[in-house]
């Protein structure tokens, strides 16, 4: 243990300049310099090869200081997992993933490097950081960051309270203080306003505004003027959340099963529920269902209608959620064959609920899911002393709704 914990200390040493965006020191013999580079990956794929990892990432991150290569990025960042460095690996693979091709990489290696990324990025938190002004001094906690003055970029941070920072001549600071979550992905903008002695008396109206940047693309091009976006919690594009507790109504079709029969009965739900934490919701929903055909193929019509309600947990776009059942089965006889007759059961129960939930807009979602109810009691029917139907006290429903979140 204590061995790899002074691998990843030397890695640390030997990669840091280079992650940190310092300008590369001028070569003395840039042949001399290539063939070591080339003799020191072979090296660590050798290493690498018989099982020696820590040995092999040391190689890598010498090569990689010598020439930051994607592709021996990407083959350290995958060690470094291994080795239980996911911070510094995390960087190093999202670089190799976009731009580490070429005929050395195979298939198997590249899925390697993916499946490495999504390792690292659970255990640390993803920070997509827009600067209005090219060129700022960025810094994260004191450190700097972006020395290349990118107007768009990506940091890799632990779990915890950091502070962002962006300063430039002429300008106020712009400062953000977050918290960053394990597995998550933030989004900030780095606003600087212009000091009041800099300001133009009569500045024109911006007529080009900035177009939408790739992550660690610079374009010198005006600042825009788009209020600060708020985190993405959880890491699923397109799933941005706000702060506070929020509100959300759904209605959709409904199947449910055990109504009296296993036949599908079909109907419609209609809910509401509370984002009282950003992982935990208390929801109430009404759902009512008939059946499509008759009780063991006889004129016996039987629908159920209820209330549930639900308290969920959230991960991602996943949830699952404990519920309580309040309502009623109905059973309605008709035809030349039995006495027309309705009989109403209530039936209280409880059960669990699994399923997926997938923001389309801020205020537009869409969520499907399937539950298994115990109930108190069954049903039986019966025509004199043959039993037509007995149903176990067990309901099962699937539904798909679509969701407005206020």
């Amino acid at each position: 243990m204590l061995r790899s914990g002074l691998v990843i200390a030397a890695i640390l040493v030997l990669v840091a300049p280079a992650l940190a965006e310092e300008a590369p020191q001028p070569s003395v013999d840039e042949a001399v310099q290539a063939a070591r580079f080339t003799a020191l990956v072979a090296k660590a794929d050798r290493e690498r090869a018989a099982g020696k990892l820590p040995e092999a990432a040391m190689a890598y991150a010498e090569a990689f200081k010598i020439k930051e290569d994607p592709i021996v990025g990407g083959r350290l960042g995958a060690l470094l997992v291994e080795l239980r460095n996911p911070l510094q690996a995390a960087d190093l693979l999202l670089d190799a993933i976009e731009r580490g091709r070429g005929p050395e990489v195979s298939p198997e290696e590249r899925h390697a490097w993916l499946t490495a990324y999504d390792v690292a990025i659970s255990q640390v938190c993803r920070v997509e950081v827009t600067v209005s002004e090219p060129h700022s001094h960025v810094t994260l906690d004191g450190v700097p960051k972006n020395r290349e003055g990118h107007t768009g970029f990506i940091l890799f941070v632990p779990p915890g309270e950091h502070e962002l920072r962006a300063a430039l001549k002429g300008f106020e600071d712009a400062v953000i203080d977050f918290k960053a979550i394990k597995g998550g992905t933030l989004r900030y903008t780095l606003a600087l306003r212009p000091l009041p002695s800099f300001a133009p008396i009569d500045p024109p109206e911006r007529l080009l505004r900035r177009r939408q940047l790739d992550p660690a693309t610079n374009v010198e091009e005006p600042p825009d003027d788009e209020p600060k976006r708020e985190p993405i919690r959880g890491g699923v594009l397109g799933d941005e959340k706000k702060s506070g507790v929020r509100g959300s109504i759904s209605a959709g079709p409904v199947v449910v099963f055990g109504v009296a029969s296993w036949q599908p009965a079909v109907g419609a739900v209609l809910g509401g529920s509370m984002q009282v934490h950003e992982h935990v919701s208390l929801g109430l929903e009404g759902r009512a269902a008939w059946l499509t055909s008759g009780v063991g193929g006889q004129p016996i019509d039987a629908m159920t209608a209820g209330g549930v309600l639900s308290a969920c947990g959230h991960y991602r776009w996943f949830f699952g959620c404990v519920l309580g059942h309040l309502g009623v089965i109905r059973v309605e006889t008709s035809g030349e064959s039995y006495k027309p007759a309705s009989v109403v059961g209530v039936k209280p129960g409880a059960g669990g609920r699994l399923g997926a939930k997938l923001r389309v807009t801020e205020s537009l979602a869409i969520q499907a899911s399937a539950d298994v109810l115990g109930l108190s009691s069954g049903v039986k029917i019966a025509a004199g002393e043959t039993i037509l139907a007995s149903q176990p006290p067990v309901m099962a429903g699937v539904q798909v709704g679509a969701g407005w979140t206020f």
